[in-house]
């Protein structure tokens, strides 16, 4: 436990590769096997821990948190509890409903804003009343079950804090960089990092790098955007996933923006102190160079930055063809055939 990032167990124990996640993943595939073999477990091929199976998960939690009125941070500290959880623990030996439940429960304690344990199963069995059990000793088991499979390692620190510093320190020194953060690109930036929650960023990168994820997406895509929409190639935007106002981004405009440009062509354009030349500096070019200063001046890794960029942008193209329904269907069988 720790309030330094740097010394937590956040960092030293639970902060892996993409090589290390994978490696931890072809294990969880191996054993699946074994259990599968013995009867442990019957094999559901169409059930896999994918962006699809996240994002239905993730909006488990919301609607859970949303029935009992919990804090944002909450709900993020379950995400990650979920998504560490499911790293060690096939999601076809769990009841996921129950699983989501008990995380918002341990996240809720963890983070000073404690939910009854009988009011908490009384609003997921109003909810998901096949799957989650009237006793609430059960809830209490897996509780135990949780803790153990994450080494009792619940301290977190979340990418909100970094964004704020950021938006106070340009605040502050507004003078010398020329530009602050406004209120709804503030906005953006945090429901973009609301929505990093369902992809694995938050088991590879520090908490400021996502923050500044979330800040580049909203300042330096914002300049392609604005060309485009001039241009009038976007449809109409239907803001899945993202709840922002219309003036803002949606998902139809991201996956517009990535449409034409591959991973090198981004972290071309994020190379700090870049000389525009002879190009026209209108507004958007302007506060792209002056945010562009400031990430030069932060000394933020920048091919951490572009990573979790094309990660989040790619979370939005895997939403665009989502299909809740039969994710429903598919997790309704293996849980009523058991």
């Amino acid at each position: 436990m720790s309030a330094d990032y740097w010394s937590s167990t956040q960092r030293t124990k639970w902060q892996v590769t993409r090589e290390q996640l994978m490696e931890s993943r072809r294990r969880l595939v191996f054993l699946e096997k074994k259990m599968i073999q013995s009867g442990l477990i019957k094999d559901h091929p169409h059930v896999s821990c994918d962006v699809n199976m996240r994002i239905y998960l993730h909006n488990l939690t919301l609607k859970l948190g949303r029935r009992l009125n919990v804090r944002q941070i909450a709900l993020s500290s379950a995400e990650i509890y979920l998504s560490r959880f499911l790293t060690r623990v096939s999601i076809k030996e769990v009841n996921v409903y129950l699983l989501v439940t008990t995380c918002l429960y341990v996240a809720c304690k963890i983070e000073e804003c404690p939910q009854h344990i009988r009011l908490i199963v009384s609003e997921a069995r109003n909810l998901w009343p096949e799957y989650i059990p009237q006793d609430v000793s059960k809830l209490a088991e897996f509780e135990f079950y949780l803790i153990e499979e994450l080494d009792m390692y619940l301290v977190l620190h979340h990418p909100y804090k970094s964004l704020l510093q950021v938006r106070d320190f340009l605040q502050t020194n507004s003078s010398k960089f020329g530009f602050s953060l406004s209120s709804v690109e503030l906005q953006y930036s945090w429901s973009l990092i609301n929505d990093s929650y369902i992809t694995d960023l938050h088991l590879i990168f520090p908490p400021h790098v996502i923050a500044m994820a979330a800040v580049y997406i909203t300042i330096v895509l914002e300049k392609r955007l604005n060309a485009i929409r001039g241009q009038g190639l976007l449809l109409s935007a239907h803001g899945d996933g993202l709840q922002v106002k219309q003036e803002t981004m949606h998902i139809d405009d991201l996956i517009s923006l990535t449409s034409s440009n591959t991973h090198a062509d981004i972290a071309c354009d994020l190379q700090p102190g870049d000389k525009l030349g002879s190009q026209r500096l209108d507004e958007d070019t302007l506060k792209i160079e002056k945010f562009m200063n400031f990430f030069n001046y932060s000394h933020v890794n920048l091919d951490e930055v572009v990573e979790a960029m094309q990660e989040m942008i790619g979370l939005y193209l895997a939403w665009n063809n989502y299909n809740e329904g039969l994710i429903r269907k598919t997790l309704q069988y293996m849980l009523l055939s058991r």
